[in-house]
């Protein structure tokens, strides 16, 4: 049986988690000007096909495609790691011994989008999650960023007046952010942290302190 090894660099993937308009990009940019190396929801390259991407096979290629990225990654911190000590803005989170990755969305959000058939997602994200944690040294939290309603909805208004171009994704139809706020509420999450006020700097603080 494989077994990790300690002395390799240990890597924590944050993951931001919630509705649309919830403010995962904000914060995201926040995290990546702190100095945080930030995945953002196009760093994999999807593939086009016939099949719609939001169909359980795209959902489920996607998501073997993200676990494959972060194996990639570890190959890479681990082969680098005596080269890295200290080169990053923030020092106390990312150096020779532990990188802090933060990610926009973790593969749970391919259970949401898999239309009908995400539950079947469901038990094989988590397995491999586990294994993972099991047998190397990356670590997957996931964070909900909880907003009211209201102000969501209000956010969301906001947004498509600046990017009308996003009613393609459904994102003026308040039924369905109803439904996928309902989803993130539905779920357990390693951390739950409320973004109403929109305060990136204090939910940076309470992202951070317990690492």
């Amino acid at each position: 049986m494989a077994i990790k090894t300690a002395t390799k660099k240990m890597i924590t993937v944050l993951c931001l988690e919630g509705c649309h308009g919830s403010g995962k990009t904000e914060l995201c940019k926040y995290f990546s000007k702190a100095g945080f190396t930030v995945l953002d929801e196009a760093f994999l390259d999807m593939p086009s096909y016939s099949i719609p991407n939001q169909t359980l096979t795209m959902e489920t290629v996607w998501v073997s495609n993200w676990f494959q990225r972060l194996l990639k990654m570890e190959q890479i911190e681990n082969s680098q790691q005596s080269q890295q000590n200290n080169q990053h803005l923030n020092g106390n989170f990312n150096n020779s011994y532990h990188k802090v990755l933060i990610a926009d969305r973790s593969p749970y959000s391919a259970i949401l989008y898999s239309q009908n058939n995400g539950h079947y997602l469901d038990p094989i994200i988590s397995e491999q999650i586990k294994e993972l944690k099991k047998y190397t040294n990356i670590d997957i939290k996931t964070i909900y960023l909880k907003v009211d309603k209201n102000t969501l909805w209000n956010r969301i208004q906001e947004r498509l007046e600046r990017e009308p171009e996003r009613k393609k994704y459904n994102e003026d139809n308040y039924q369905w952010m109803n439904d996928t706020v309902n989803f993130y509420e539905s779920r357990n999450w390693d951390y739950v942290i409320d973004n109403s006020s929109l305060s990136s700097d204090k939910i940076f603080n309470q992202i951070t302190n317990p690492l």
